[in-house]
């Protein structure tokens, strides 16, 4: 694992982020089990015992406070490289915060900031633990790392490796912004698919198609024209097959 990391390791936790939000830059905070995480508009996250549930701390310029809003998708990067040796199947990142396969969910992405100069980037992913008794409760179906591949690797292991690929792929979008990295959000997004976005004031339905350089979605319509939804405004975008 880069140097650059320090992980803090507990047993059972409500969250890591609050946990997370009182360490540095560049720390880790992992626990075998969450009892109260959560994910988007404060849905429930479960954290079983058996998956990865951490927070990785990353510094941010002040100066340049919109950039934290765009980690979600530096970090999805970072998983979908972190399992492309695996080479699963059907492995696609969903906008703004979701690795799934095919239409079951692997894992999922919350960042917080809790503080002008940081950002913790909540990382969730099933590697062993029992996905079997989440159906039903979630909105998506979920699949686990252990089911996919042959020789699954150690939740200690993908900490690290997903760990590295974070800091790769941040030092790429500093440099360069989320254009950087363009290239590869291309490729993870998948074939394109229908969806509606869905905002306060309109429901915009089209072929998702990749996103501008501030993360906003970009929609194809039927005529064969593209709307880019801001993508601060989009409280839900939902994949329509």
């Amino acid at each position: 694992m880069s140097t650059k990391w320090k992980v803090e390791e507990v047993d059972t936790c409500e969250s890591t982020f609050i946990i997370a939000r009182k360490l540095p830059a560049w720390t880790i905070v992992s626990c075998n089990q969450q009892t109260k995480g959560r994910g988007r508009f404060n849905r429930h996250w479960f954290g079983e015992p058996g998956g990865l549930w951490a927070s990785y701390n990353l510094p941010i310029d002040p100066k340049s406070p919109r950039l934290w809003g765009l980690l979600p998708l530096v970090a999805g990067v970072a998983i979908i490289d972190a399992l492309r040796p695996y080479a699963i199947k059907g492995l696609r990142l969903r906008w703004p915060n979701d690795v799934l396969v095919d239409k079951r969910k692997l894992a999922g992405i919350l960042v917080e900031r809790p503080s002008a100069t940081m950002a913790s980037i909540g990382i969730g992913v099933n590697v062993f633990n029992n996905v079997a008794a989440l159906d039903g409760l979630t909105s998506d179906s979920p699949t686990r790392l252990a089911d996919l591949i042959v020789g699954c690797p150690s939740v200690k292991k993908l900490r690290t490796i997903i760990a590295d690929n974070i800091a790769e792929n941040f030092n790429y979008f500093l440099e360069g912004g989320l254009d950087a990295i363009a290239s590869k959000l291309e490729s993870a997004w998948g074939e394109s698919r229908p969806v509606v976005a869905i905002t306060d004031t309109d429901r915009v339905c089209g072929f998702f198609v990749g996103v501008e350089s501030d993360g906003s979605p970009i929609l194809r319509r039927p005529d064969g024209s593209t709307r880019t939804v801001p993508g601060i405004t989009v409280n839900r975008m939902k994949e329509l097959i």
